[in-house]
């Protein structure tokens, strides 16, 4: 009966050190990508616009007004900062950069010399005031310039809520008069389209977002697509699978769990 126990103790440690491995295991899987934080910084120069490249898997992002950038990364990754205005430098994703939650990238700018200019005067006076003053182009003048607050967005047309309808027919009992328009776009199904178009160009946005956090290279490479069949595959699994908050929320480790899940579900209908 001891002996029972101590078989009993000993499978029980066993179990648990099978447990905490294979935790630990799956902890690093989810571990093996990240939103790479960055700050690229110049005294002298405009930093936005800054190309960054991860060369390794062909992810991409651009630097904001302020220099700051993500983009995504395994260890080991080769990044790539480049841009017109500055040499080109590249980061290796060590270990120790990995885990840093931002990193400062200092970089020096790029003087292009050209060996000998010549100048035509094109009836210019030489003085600049006067030149700007006789060239007859005038700064168009928007609502920014006289402090007056404006939409700067990309105008949508205004879904009429069925419930908006159903007030204009209210109303036309009272004497007022109705929304024809949205009446008949109602019933012709137009609103129903319009809405299923926009869905389609958030999910195209988010696809095309994804692709690019991650990079074609990385689904070429682990799911043996093609570069045509990228991102297909990407937006069949957005649309069978919790992804797209996953990938909002940063839980890299859930979104390339769902990626393997659709791959292998795809499989195994072929």
């Amino acid at each position: 009966m001891k002996d029972l126990k101590k078989y009993l103790k000993g499978a029980n440690i066993i179990l648990c050190f099978l447990f905490v491995g294979s935790h630990l295991v799956f902890s690093q899987k989810k571990q093996n990508f990240k939103t790479f934080k960055g700050e690229v910084v110049n005294d002298s120069l405009v930093i936005s616009g800054v190309h960054i490249i991860n060369k390794t898997s062909g992810a991409k992002a651009i630097t904001n007004q302020d220099g700051l950038f993500e983009i995504g990364v395994k260890r080991n990754d080769t990044i790539i900062i480049s841009s017109i205005q500055i040499k080109s430098h590249f980061i290796i994703i060590e270990p120790k950069i990995f885990d840093q939650d931002l990193i400062k990238i200092y970089v020096e700018p790029f003087i292009n010399r050209l060996d000998n200019v010549v100048v035509k005067p094109h009836n210019l006076s030489g003085n600049m005031l006067e030149d700007m003053l006789g060239s007859n182009i005038k700064d168009p003048i928007n609502f920014n310039d006289v402090g007056i607050p404006g939409f700067k967005g990309k105008r949508e047309e205004k879904i009429v809520s069925i419930k908006s309808l159903g007030l204009s027919l209210l109303l036309l009992t009272l004497g007022s008069g109705l929304d024809i328009e949205a009446v008949y776009k109602h019933l012709s199904g137009y609103y129903k389209n319009l809405r299923k178009k926009r869905g389609l160009v958030k999910q195209y946005s988010v696809a095309i977002n994804i692709i690019e956090f991650y990079g074609v290279v990385f689904f070429i490479n682990k799911f043996n697509l093609s570069e045509e069949k990228v991102y297909e595959f990407v937006l069949g699994a957005i649309e069978n699978s919790n992804i797209e908050n996953d990938f909002r929320s940063s839980d890299h480790g859930l979104v390339i769990e769902s990626f393997e899940k659709f791959h292998q579900s795809i499989n195994e209908e072929n």
